[in-house]
């Protein structure tokens, strides 16, 4: 075993970099072994960029965007190591935006399904030809969900950026950290359990309130697997400081306000106000 303190030609470390087996400070070492643990330092070694995202344009965006979920939930080791080269943020947002969009488009979908398998009464009225009072609400919930989405998406940010890291590691931190929202792309199976359960309503109800009981407990996984990723993730991030907790807690704190805020408070106040408006017209 070569110890890491021999002279080699390898470069000194130069950055605060951590051993993803034991959290050692890997700051000034020229070896390719932890001295602390004897883990393989490769991965931080390594000039190549190991997020699949990144090389879409090789890989196909498709397998690139699924090897980089996979990457980013079971493959954590690997992943923080990412923190040793520079993580290009705008490949980071593009991510999270498409996900984002996994979520919305078939939302949309479902809703659509929804007004097509139980059309809603439409009311008779002097804006009948504009706005259906059974449907406009939705449209707006719907905006509101969208906008729900961006902002929970973006928050965990705020909770990868130590202070005490130097700005271009808190820059690939937060970076790295919009890749943990992979798991939401998968909200095409709730919704389509959803789907598939009220076309079954009728001929088939015990299979229909399955398939509603799957919709509604699967959404609650993808979060939870999002949460834990996250958790997990800011542990290999800063070994140094454990700030699992911190994620643990103040995270699920800042996603039920920014839930009220913009999924109950904004619809409110856009009801209220399109109420008010339509009572006067």
């Amino acid at each position: 075993m070569t110890d890491s303190t021999i002279p080699s030609d390898r470069p000194a470390i130069a950055e605060d970099l951590f051993c993803q087996n034991c959290g050692y400070n890997l700051r000034g070492l020229t070896g390719d072994i932890c001295p602390e643990c004897g883990n393989s330092l490769a991965g931080v070694r390594s000039e190549t960029c190991g997020i699949p995202w990144v090389h879409r344009k090789s890989l196909g965006w498709w397998r690139g965007y699924w090897k980089t979920i996979a990457l980013a939930m079971f493959r954590q080791r690997s992943f923080a190591e990412e923190m040793a080269r520079p993580v290009n943020y705008a490949d980071s947002q593009t991510f999270r935006w498409i996900t984002i969009l996994l979520v919305c488009i078939p939302t949309a979908m479902a809703l659509a399904a929804t007004y097509a398998l139980v059309p809603p009464v439409r009311h008779q009225g002097q804006w009948a030809t504009l706005l259906y009072p059974d449907v406009w609400p939705v449209l707006v919930m719907y905006v509101c969900f969208v906008l729900y989405l961006a902002a929970a998406t973006g928050i965990p940010s705020y909770l990868f950026h130590p202070k005490d890291a130097p700005v271009a590691q808190q820059n690939r931190a937060i970076a790295l950290s919009y890749y943990a929202c992979g798991p939401m792309a998968i909200s095409f199976m709730p919704l389509t359990c959803y789907v598939l359960g009220l076309s079954l309503i009728r001929v088939q109800e015990k299979a229909a309130l399955l398939l509603f009981l799957l919709a509604f407990l699967l959404p609650g996984g993808q979060v939870a697997a999002w949460w834990l990723d996250l958790i997990h993730l800011s542990r290999r991030l800063t070994p140094q400081q454990d700030r699992r907790f911190d994620v643990a807690i103040l995270l699920p704190a800042l996603w039920l306000f920014l839930a009220f805020l913009f999924l109950i408070a904004l619809p409110f106040c856009i009801l209220a106000i399109v109420g008010v408006f339509l009572s006067l017209a």
